[in-house]
């Protein structure tokens, strides 16, 4: 009976820690740039991420390159804690959809813009700062981009399976939610 009494106290204690452990800090919205290092090109831009839940959130993103490259991507995420390690740390994995141009040069003949459009899936950690609202991410984010030449009949369309996608984003959380 003695076991039983001190397994069960064991039981209700680590199920109250991981339950203390969920309402620790973490944010409702944050906002803020985002780069992505891929093989080609590199694109930078801007991130804002939205918690429904505790677990679960919206990350919107539009990229650019500047010059040739428009890319936009919304992204749902499943969002948990590490285990044994504090709650300002949070791995997250989800899926969505991205679509974008690829502007050609027109002084090349035949070239013609591209517009392609696909699903994408990440996989990453953040961190919580304690002190100031920031949260830092890094992430890999691959994507399966069919590629429409212009709409155009006569040429053939393409798809590309794109795994080297890497993502640093920084975010001012703009709302605290979870204290």
């Amino acid at each position: 009976m003695k076991k039983f009494i001190l397994v069960l106290i064991l039981g209700l204690s680590i199920s109250n820690v991981f339950a203390q452990r969920e309402n620790q800090k973490w944010y409702n919205n944050g906002i803020g740039p985002r780069v992505e290092i891929v093989s080609s090109p590199m694109l930078e831009g801007i991130d804002y991420e939205h918690f429904f839940k505790y677990r679960f959130a919206m990350n919107m993103m539009f990229l650019t390159e500047f010059s040739t490259c428009y890319e936009g991507a919304l992204l749902f995420k499943y969002v948990a804690s590490y285990p044994n390690i504090a709650s300002y740390l949070r791995w997250y994995c989800g899926g969505g959809l991205i679509g974008g141009t690829e502007l050609r040069s027109k002084e090349i003949e035949g070239a013609k813009d591209l517009v392609y459009f696909g699903p994408t899936g990440c996989l990453g950690t953040g961190y919580n700062f304690k002190k100031i609202p920031i949260n830092i991410g890094i992430e890999w984010r691959p994507s399966w981009n069919a590629y429409y030449k212009n709409f155009d009949k006569n040429e053939p369309n393409r798809d590309r399976l794109n795994v080297k996608t890497v993502a640093f984003t920084l975010r001012l959380i703009t709302r605290n939610k979870y204290k």
